[in-house]
């Protein structure tokens, strides 16, 4: 039975970097939301955080980030000059 917890975990890791890297951020943060409040976050590493911006785009620039140190959609404790796969300009 533990194998396939793990495997129905791995398989939505995965699941998730596949929507990041086909369609962004937008496709991404619909799936989320679709889940309802209480989906998980994906992981740092699932959409390759970094905590250094990628050029002029910064985490405090995206539609995902919720201040002082958060991100809507990944876990953990954000930099405001991080920058990930899933990076959506706010408008």
């Amino acid at each position: 039975m533990t194998a396939v917890v793990e495997r129905r975990a791995a398989s939505r890791r995965q699941f998730l970097a596949d929507i990041a890297l086909f369609a962004g951020g937008g496709t991404l943060l619909a799936a989320a939301t679709a889940a309802g409040p209480a989906a998980a976050k994906v992981g740092p590493g699932d959409v390759g955080y970094q905590p250094t911006p990628n050029g002029k785009q910064r985490c405090d620039g995206c539609t995902q980030w919720q201040s002082p140190n958060a991100c809507k959609v990944v876990s953990g404790k954000i930099s405001p000059s991080g920058w990930c796969s899933i990076y959506a300009q706010k408008h």
